[in-house]
């Protein structure tokens, strides 16, 4: 896993590659904490606005780096109308899901702000289906997809408890076939963030 995660960091920032390298390998020597998060980021699939949804599970050192794995997979509907031969025009709806090995890692700490390097590689596979007139859903396609995802996101702090946060970044198609249009496109994120393990620290403590 270690040497995953060196791999990833050298495909993310390849400017200051040394240095980032020795932090990473001091922030592992850090004992590590569980984490597990839900994962949600909007996109883009033929033109039209769609959301993604999952989980991950991963460890964090010295506060500021995560690795682990997850799973993500496409939560909004995409139809679109296709001819199928034997059936005539039909409409069909796009299937898509993957797992996710991730590194996710804080290149900048001051006050309340925080901004991050995520990067993850996608795993998995995806699927065009339609309802025959037989009642039944058959795959007009189907295709293994592998994808790569690096961006970066911006964090700011405040109340102790709570964040606002964003980040940009853009799915990268390595392998798939043709499912639907646009399936490379920029992925956004953009929310509020509560901390619930300090706030139940200090309650606990109280």
């Amino acid at each position: 896993m270690r040497s995953l995660i060196l791999a990833l960091c050298v495909c993310c920032s390849c400017g200051a590659r040394a240095q980032l390298v020795d932090t990473i390998r001091h922030c592992l020597e850090q004992p590590r904490k569980l984490v597990v998060k839900l994962d949600s980021h909007g996109s883009f699939i033929s033109n039209e606005s769609v959301a993604f949804m999952g989980v991950k599970l991963g460890f964090e050192h010295a506060g500021r780096m995560q690795y682990g794995i997850g799973y993500s997979f496409l939560f909004s509907s995409v139809e679109h109308a296709e001819y199928v031969e034997g059936e005539g025009l039909v409409n069909t709806r796009l299937r898509f899901g993957y797992v996710t090995p991730y590194f996710d890692y804080a290149f900048y700490q001051r006050g309340p702000w925080e901004l991050r390097i995520p990067v993850q590689l996608g795993i998995g596979g995806g699927s065009v289906v339609y309802d025959g007139a037989d009642g039944r859903t058959h795959k007009s396609q189907r295709s293994t997809v592998l994808l790569y995802e690096p961006g970066m996101t911006v964090q700011y702090r405040f109340l102790k408890y709570f964040a606002l946060s964003g980040g940009w970044g853009y799915r990268l198609v390595l392998r798939s076939a043709h499912l639907a249009d646009g399936l490379a496109a920029p992925v956004y994120t953009f929310g509020l963030r509560v901390f619930f393990g300090d706030l139940w620290r200090d309650v606990g403590g109280g």
